[in-house]
């Protein structure tokens, strides 16, 4: 009786779990299926909820920190521009007072704002141009045995993310640029750069003087035998203009000619005195306020050195002439310093 009992008990328990067992797995009303289906929404829900994420996290970079970024970035490659250009004032300044040959260049940064998922970047141009002639020597008439003239460097940017800040260079000192509009790097005003002492001191150094001279005891005086005269000048070089985002080389390139030595009881130096040019014809004056202290030292020194004359042009010229006896003429040998400002 027992064992009947137990096998009814077993055939209970399986009639109980047999439908379950039987149960089609694809049918809707499995429950395993119904898990199955809770689990891919639920996958698909947080796929859409992290493209979300990234997508918010991709504008907000576009829109909010990409033109920061970019800024950010083309403020430091002006900053660059800025420091070569102080470089290149300070090397040209170097070679005018040694007056020696001499190379160098400096690297500058034509455009920038290349971030990461931005990489255009703005653009640039330099350019180097000829300011003009501030100073003629001629050693007889219609013999122009050298000149002095001066070079504008100028860098202009272009399709900009910040502020058309660009910078020039010329007579020693740098302009800081805006919109056709210029105000002095480290003055306040041009009338204080034409008043600093680093405007005169630089162009006082373009022209130098060495004289030799002896005592004759049969003529009684102290003759000038020879004059060497140094001259600068600052002159573009055969690549003037360059144009891009990419970084460019500011040269430099400064050379050293003799001239053959010429015989003369008279020396000219004709400078630029012009309302129409305030800044050459300043920078002139104090190039002939130099010539002229040491053209009066040359009087005091030597007997045959007679005088010293000026001339007011009316052509924008001023002229100031070294007038020698001509019983004892001079030989006179030019050394043209020629500085040659390119880009590459």
């Amino acid at each position: 009786m027992k064992k009947l009992k137990k096998e009814t008990w077993y055939e209970n328990i399986y009639a109980r779990i047999a439908p379950f067992l039987t149960m089609n797995r694809n049918s809707k009303d499995c429950p395993d299926s119904r898990i199955k289906e809770s689990d891919a929404v639920s996958s698909v829900v947080a796929l859409m909820l992290l493209l979300a994420v990234v997508a918010t996290f991709i504008s907000l970079y576009s829109t909010s920190y990409i033109p920061g970024l970019k800024e950010q970035s083309e403020i430091t490659q002006i900053t660059t521009v800025k420091e070569s250009f102080m470089k290149f004032s300070g090397d040209v300044e170097h070679i005018v007072v040694e007056k020696t040959p001499a190379s160098c260049g400096n690297m500058i940064p034509l455009g920038g704002g290349d971030i990461l998922f931005s990489p255009e970047k703005s653009s640039g141009t330099l350019t180097v141009t000829e300011c003009g002639t501030m100073v003629e020597i001629h050693t007889g008439p219609g013999n122009c045995a050298t000149v002095s003239g001066m070079v504008n460097v100028a860098f202009r940017p272009s399709y900009t993310f910040w502020e058309e800040q660009g910078y020039t260079w010329q007579y020693g000192y740098i302009n800081v640029t805006k919109n056709e509009k210029e105000i002095p790097l480290t003055e306040f005003t041009m009338d204080d750069v034409l008043a600093d002492d680093k405007f005169s001191t630089f162009a006082k150094s373009f022209v130098t003087f060495e004289d030799e001279g002896d005592f004759n005891a049969s003529s009684g005086k102290k003759e000038l035998s020879s004059l060497k005269i140094d001259m600068v000048n600052v002159v573009p070089g055969s690549s003037s203009f360059i144009s891009g985002n990419n970084p460019t080389n500011l040269g430099i390139l400064a050379d050293v000619r003799e001239a053959e030595p010429v015989i003369t009881h008279h020396i000219d130096f004709n400078y630029t005195n012009s309302t129409d040019m305030p800044v050459m014809s300043a920078f002139s004056t104090h190039l002939a306020d130099k010539i002229r202290s040491d053209l009066k030292t040359l009087t005091k020194n030597y007997d045959t050195v007679l005088s010293v004359t000026e001339k007011r042009g009316m052509n924008g010229h001023d002229t100031t002439t070294l007038n020698i006896d001509e019983a004892c003429p001079v030989e006179v040998i030019i050394r043209q310093v020629n500085i040659s400002v390119s880009v590459s």
